[in-house]
């Protein structure tokens, strides 16, 4: 699956990205920073998101320090599922090397009727995520360094994600960052079960048009290597 990524600063740019993909998508992604664990900044008043249209599905990718309290925050300062944004599905972290803010990340957002997933930089090695792999739904390659959309394609994450398939073969995958129409069929070659794309799409004169090419192009391509 094709999943939009939405990379914003004020939440009325993400309804107008949201709009120009809203009819043909079933997932969107948004990137929430901080300017912790990366020095860049987005909007992260999560409550809004409630005001995005329920028919598309949101998963949202925090690339922040302490991911842990902003699921207080979406689920509007409500815990344990009774304030859950019915509209996002699945939040997404950074792996670290803070182990217990992983831990406690991925246990609230279990508590509060989210899935879960890790975000692994193409720098660092897969053995890093295995003790989390019990407790999380999906992993996702960044193939990018993170922080922008725009950023060049690190070709390494190809054989990161093939190498990660092998081994674990019945984890979802995704990866993030830098596809664009000369590297999608390499990628898809990988394996991998979503790609999300930002700036090939919404910097294109149609983006409605481009998330279905790109659709078409994923689900051939599929076919073609993998027989599905």
């Amino acid at each position: 699956m094709i999943i939009p990524a939405i990379l914003e600063k004020d939440f009325k740019s993400i309804l107008k990205k949201v709009g120009l993909v809203k009819d043909v998508a079933k997932t969107i992604q948004i990137d929430v920073l901080d300017n912790t664990l990366i020095k860049e900044k987005t909007f992260t008043d999560l409550n809004k998101i409630r005001d995005i249209s329920p028919k598309i599905e949101i998963t949202i990718h925090f690339m922040v320090d302490n991911p842990e309290k902003y699921i207080k925050k979406l689920n509007g300062n409500f815990i344990f599922n009774k304030g859950k944004l019915s509209n996002v599905s699945t939040l997404i972290t950074q792996l670290t090397e803070n182990t217990k803010s992983i831990i406690k990340f991925t246990d609230t957002a279990k508590n509060s009727g989210y899935q879960t997933g890790l975000s692994i930089n193409a720098d660092q090695d897969i053995s890093l995520l295995e003790p989390f792999l019990d407790k999380i739904h999906v992993v996702q390659f960044m193939g990018v360094n993170p922080g922008k959309q725009g950023n060049e394609f690190l070709p390494e994450v190809i054989e990161k994600i093939i190498d990660f398939k092998n081994k674990f073969p019945g984890v979802e995958t995704l990866i993030d960052g830098g596809i664009s129409e000369n590297n999608f069929q390499s990628v898809v070659k990988t394996g991998v079960d979503n790609i999300v794309i930002g700036s090939s799409i919404f910097n294109t004169e149609n983006p409605k048009q481009k998330f279905i090419e790109f659709s078409n192009l994923f689900e051939q391509e599929r076919k073609t290597v993998h027989g599905k």
